[in-house]
């Protein structure tokens, strides 16, 4: 199958020049498609998962932890030795 104005999702901009051919997997992306091998665009979205998990883990600690009692020390309190 013949597909015309699409683009190479995931290639370099310099790869092809226009009315050029290459084997390709429609996935069903309106005027793109992928190389056979795939395309590395997950990775910057599992790093931004990762990233607003952990600032997520971060605010829900410091906002949802009770605070502490008048009389108890915190976490970061040590007698001298």
């Amino acid at each position: 199958m013949e597909l015309t104005g699409v683009k190479l999702y995931g290639s370099g901009r310099d790869t092809f020049e226009a009315g050029q051919t290459a084997p390709a997997v429609d996935v069903g992306n309106v005027g793109r498609v992928y190389a056979p091998t795939g395309s590395r665009s997950w990775i910057i979205t599992v790093v931004l998962v990762v990233v607003a998990y952990v600032l997520f883990v971060a605010v829900a600690r410091r906002h949802l932890m009770p605070p502490a009692s008048p009389g108890e020390k915190g976490p970061l309190h040590h007698d001298a030795l």
